[in-house]
């Protein structure tokens, strides 16, 4: 590519987003090159963070292309980046094994009707998980998300206070273990808001080593990984993004 480009612009959903994004990344030119982006997925979860649901394709292209660019955070794991949500588990296995033809049809309701058709293989995975080089903590894993935005899967807000310029990951582990009979204390529910005790484990870090006991499904905006060790990190202000919504 020339050193005269200074603006590519992605038009589809988030697997399209990692696809350029990594693509500028791995770009060796003079001048900063900037990103810009027109939601034409399925889900469209990272525009939909700054309101642009692709409904109108006229101004998000206007401001993919003239639109300024600000600097915003990029997740690794294991050398692969991400820039919208990292998930895991049974959800990471759906988005990773639903029909084209279906997703083409439904768009992300296809997601959800093929989950429901696969919920014989949910099942948790017992791991380890060590954050920003603490001592390692068993947990067992239904799904999991590694997030630098907010939306994932088809409009579900899995990490709420996540911020694309922070510099940090949030972390979110979902143990459907807790919710069996033999492990809630007698008489009341858990506090499924506690961040370290509840059904939905919270974290914000750095870095996380995840080591989980089987072959593990993870999906890196929408593009699949299957291992049992992944190395996650963040890299602050690695990319320079128009955002969708112009914000």
């Amino acid at each position: 590519m020339g050193d005269g480009v200074t603006r590519i612009i992605a038009g589809g959903g988030d697997g399209t987003l990692n696809s350029v994004a990594s693509a500028v990344l791995n770009l060796k030119t003079k001048s900063p090159v900037s990103l810009g982006l027109v939601p034409l997925g399925t889900a469209n979860d990272f525009a939909r963070s700054y309101g642009d649901k692709g409904l109108d394709l006229a101004t998000s292209v206007r401001v993919a292309a003239s639109g300024d660019a600000r600097p915003i955070d990029v997740g690794y794991i294991n050398g692969s980046p991400f820039v919208n949500v990292a998930s895991g588990g049974f959800g990471a296995m759906i988005t990773a094994t639903t029909p084209k033809e279906m997703k083409k049809r439904l768009g992300g309701l296809a997601y959800t009707l093929f989950g429901l058709a696969r919920l014989s293989d949910a099942k948790s995975v017992p791991a380890k998980i060590s954050i920003d080089d603490q001592d390692p903590y068993d947990v067992s894993i239904s799904a999991i998300a590694i997030a630098n935005n907010r939306y994932a899967g088809g409009g579900f807000d899995v990490a709420p206070e996540a911020e694309v310029s922070d510099g940090l990951l949030d972390l979110s582990v979902l143990s459907t273990e807790r919710l069996m009979p033999e492990n809630l204390p007698f008489g009341r529910l858990p506090d499924i808001s506690d961040p370290k005790d509840g059904v939905v484990q919270r974290s914000r870090l750095r870095s996380m080593v995840l080591e989980t006991s089987q072959p593990f499904h993870m999906n890196l905006d929408g593009e699949p990984m299957i291992d049992q060790r992944f190395e996650v990190s963040i890299k602050p202000n690695a990319l320079n993004f128009v955002f969708p919504s112009g914000r």
